[in-house]
Order: structure tokens, then C-alpha cells, then sequence
């Protein structure tokens, strides 16, 4: 198609969006009601898979260490271990600093701890990340197997529990996101329809005159994804608004915070990419479907 035959087009597009104005109107209110249900959906998934892989990194595997391993034995056996392709990090804790954090978990009870300093009966340790957290159980017995090393522990019903509930999550974000982008596309597709019924006389009138299938096809073309980008300006404002509204009352992009959700930073482009590319996309998609039968093809 040449460059002036396409901006004719889109010119054509703009006027009838501008003359068929309620349609226009009562196209757009679908799409940002549906749109906006998304957006909220989205915002809800972004942040409950960024959860998830909150969970995942608490999942690792914490190898007890012979008291008669070296500095040199350590250093050696740590390098071994990240040389794994299973290994995404390596962490030596002493057992003077495994105390130290025992003593911050207890908090006020740690004073049964006190004088353990002398006799510190806890081992040197090795915490050990998996590159994929759903194989650590498998990578627990690979560490076993070292040498220097007397016991390893992944905190099994802790661990079978966070990875559980981290799939199920996940699976749930998915199988909901599709069934309403599903929906979204079947409530704005059915008004589009609607809105090209009511030119139906225009396009009769139109190939009466001779003009191509793709000569009629294109203005719509272009005016479904006007009306999707239209109809999810709004949406991505209010989702956007809310979202920031609910960071700040919630102090949750602080690090004292106690809800840790994603920063507006990290989600704001990606909630508006998808939710207008999503509004194009099904926009221009019920409008090619919806004139396909006025067009006899």
C-alpha cells in the first residue's frame, strides 16, 4: 500500500470515528471498562509473581561443614560447588556470624544464647541458591555427597511448601489472565460489531461503486485500533493512579515496609505496553472479524 493511500486511510478512520460519535462513544466505554478490569488484573499479576520469586529466593540449601575442614578445605570445596550448573550462588556463613544471626531471630529470648561464645557448638556452613529453586531437593543430594561436608538440609516441609504455593500462584495468574483477555476480546469485539451494523449502508454502498475488499477493509482497520488505543488511555491512567495511591498509603516501595510490592518504576511501562497493545490488537481484530460478513468473503 503506498504512504499517501495509507494516510488517506487513516484520515478516513479519524472522520468516522468524529461523524459516528455515540458508537464511537459507546465502543470506547466497552473497551475501558473491560480494559480497566484488566489493568487492575495485571497490576495483581505482575506483583503476586513478584511475590513468588520473593519466595524463591528464601529456598536454599544449607550445608553443614566437619569441624576439621581447613580455611583452605573451604575455600576449595565453595568453588567446587559454584562450578555446578545447578548453583546460582555460594554464601559461606562462619559459625561465629550463624550465632550473631541466630541471636537477631530471637530477639528478646536471646539470652539463653549468652556465653555460647567460647563454645560455639553451631558448624561453618555453606548456603547454597539453585540456578531453578523447583530442583533444590536435587541439588541438596549433590551437596551431600562432598567431601567436608557432614549434613545438608533444605528445610524439606518449609521448602515443598513455598514451592508448591509459588506454582500454584503462578498457575492461577496464568489460566485468570487468559480467560479475561478471552473475555476482553469478546465484549469489545461484540461492540465493534455493532458499531459497523450501523454503517452497513455505507459499505453497501461503497462496493457498489466498485471499491476492493481491502479498499473498505482498511479505514476500519485503522479505526478498530484508534478506538483501542482510545479506549485504554483511560484504563492505563486510573490503573496507574490507583496503583501509586496504594504504594504510597501503603509505604510499599520502602524498605521498611510491610507489604513489598513492585515500584511504579518497574511497572508503569509494561501495565501501559500491554494494555494498549492489547486494546489494538483486539480493537483492529473485531473490526476485521465484523466486517468480514458485510464483505461476503
Amino acid at each position: 500500500m503506498k504512504i499517501d493511500t495509507m494516510f488517506r486511510h487513516i484520515r478516513e478512520a479519524f472522520k468516522s470515528i468524529i461523524r459516528n460519535g455515540w458508537m464511537t462513544f459507546a465502543a470506547v466505554s466497552a473497551s475501558g471498562v473491560t480494559l480497566l478490569i484488566f489493568g487492575f488484573f495485571l497490576v495483581f499479576a505482575f506483583n503476586i509473581s513478584f511475590m513468588a520469586g520473593e519466595l524463591d529466593k528464601q529456598v536454599s540449601v544449607r550445608a553443614s561443614l566437619s569441624a576439621t575442614a581447613s580455611a583452605d578445605n573451604i575455600d576449595q570445596l565453595k568453588e567446587q560447588i559454584q562450578k555446578d550448573p545447578m548453583v546460582a550462588d555460594v554464601e559461606f556463613v562462619s559459625k561465629e556470624d550463624g550465632l550473631k544471626m541466630m541471636k537477631e531471630q530471637w530477639g528478646d529470648d536471646s539470652e539463653y544464647l549468652d556465653g555460647l561464645e567460647k563454645d560455639n557448638p553451631l558448624p561453618d556452613t555453606l548456603v547454597i541458591k539453585a540456578v531453578d529453586p523447583q530442583k533444590t531437593p536435587e541439588l541438596k543430594e549433590k551437596i551431600k555427597k562432598f567431601n567436608f561436608v557432614d549434613d545438608a538440609d533444605a528445610g524439606e516441609g518449609v521448602t515443598d511448601r513455598l514451592l508448591d504455593l509459588s506454582s500454584l500462584v503462578r498457575n492461577v495468574v496464568l489460566l485468570f489472565g487468559l480467560g479475561l483477555a478471552v473475555l476482553a476480546a469478546f465484549l469489545i469485539s461484540n461492540t465493534i460489531k455493532l458499531t459497523i451494523f450501523a454503517r452497513r449502508r455505507e459499505i453497501e454502498v461503497m462496493r457498489l461503486v466498485g471499491a476492493s475488499n481491502w479498499f473498505i477493509r482498511w479505514p476500519f482497520f485503522f479505526e478498530g485500533g484508534l478506538i483501542g488505543i482510545l479506549g485504554s488511555i483511560i484504563p492505563v491512567a486510573v490503573v496507574l493512579a490507583v496503583y501509586s495511591g496504594i504504594i504510597r498509603v501503603l509505604d510499599a516501595d520502602s524498605a521498611y515496609g510491610f507489604f513489598k510490592l513492585l515500584p511504579m518504576s518497574s511497572i508503569s511501562m509494561w501495565v501501559a505496553g500491554v494494555t494498549i497493545l492489547l486494546g489494538v490488537i483486539i480493537g483492529v481484530w473485531g473490526s476485521m472479524i465484523s466486517i468480514r460478513r458485510f464483505l461476503k468473503v
